[in-house]
């Protein structure tokens, strides 16, 4: 272990796993809006390629988010899921999660698979928002 590092807890695991489950629910339903309303903003994205996104209105998060799930049922993505959590406790709010993703056809069947962490806080009392995530590059 890292020093001053800490181990995550029970209820760490547990809150990421329900803010994955709900990014899931809201990612099924192909409305950016949904999506947005895990994110905080200001915040940032970044992407596979190395660019940078900067999402500084909640209007920027639901356009990026929106953009993503159109070409994903275009692609024929139906569902996602999400697996491999790991999660870094970072102070007493906040939350480092990275899991893999899997894009899912209609007969359940991975279409695509990556990597990606999120920075993750408590701002108030509607739970865990991001407000960084990074996609690894593959």
């Amino acid at each position: 272990m890292v020093p001053g590092m800490t181990n995550a807890t029970p209820s760490d695991l547990e809150a990421a796993r329900a803010y994955f489950d709900c990014f899931v629910q809201a990612f099924g339903t192909f409305d950016g809006a949904k999506v947005a309303d895990l994110f905080a903003t200001p915040g940032v994205a970044l992407r596979s390629d190395g660019s940078l996104v900067g999402l500084g209105t909640r209007d920027d998060v639901v356009r990026y988010y929106q953009t993503a799930l159109d070409n994903y049922r275009r692609d024929g993505c139906r569902s996602c899921r999400w697996s491999q959590l790991s999660v870094v406790p970072m102070g007493r709010r906040g939350l480092l999660a990275a899991v893999t993703w899997n894009l899912l056809g209609e007969d359940g069947t991975a279409l695509v698979q990556w990597r990606q962490s999120y920075n993750l806080s408590c701002f108030d009392d509607d739970g865990l928002k991001a407000f960084a995530s990074t996609s690894h590059a593959v």
